[in-house]
């Protein structure tokens, strides 16, 4: 029998979200560092897969790197991905990550002034840590809230994983 760590990896490897692939880009770039959702994640904190949403277009991601570059200059080119690697994202599994949600609006840095950015209205947080790239996008259909990964995938994931493909 597995002892407890190896079952929160296991469990935590299941779970997965998706978001849009501007703010995947974001996420991916270590420039947003929460999510803003409506319901809290079972369980209330692990690791993550994270998807991204098929609809992502070359203007979303122009108009992005427009916004970023007006807020950090030509430093962004060197923050987040070419639009050639973002745009066989949507439709994938692109990353793992730690998470936690709260229950409030976080008042620890860095996630306070990035909730303060972010703040959709709604009353849960997820605290998104530790995020790491997948060597590479795994296809897989997304879904809302915290949603279980199809066990191929999963394994797919774990795979990488156990491999030294990303670190644990």
């Amino acid at each position: 029998m597995a002892d407890d760590n190896d079952s929160l990896v296991r469990i935590a490897e299941d779970r997965a979200f998706t978001c849009t692939g501007a703010y995947a880009v974001l996420i991916m770039s270590g420039l947003k560092r929460v999510e803003n959702r409506s319901c809290m994640p079972v369980p209330a904190r692990g690791r993550c897969a994270m998807s991204v949403s098929k609809k992502f277009c070359r203007a979303e991601y122009d108009g992005i790197k427009a916004w970023l570059r007006r807020l950090n200059g030509d430093r962004v080119d060197a923050i987040i991905p070419t639009w050639e690697e973002a745009s066989c994202w949507p439709g994938h599994i692109v990353a793992v990550m730690d998470y936690q949600a709260i229950d409030a609006e976080p008042e620890e840095e860095p996630w306070r002034v990035q909730a303060q950015f972010w703040n959709e209205g709604y009353r849960f947080w997820w605290l998104l840590s530790n995020i790491r790239k997948l060597p590479a996008p795994i296809p897989c259909r997304g879904n809302v809230g915290m949603w279980r990964l199809p066990e191929d995938v999963s394994d797919s994931i774990m795979d990488k994983q156990l491999a030294g493909g990303y670190p644990a």
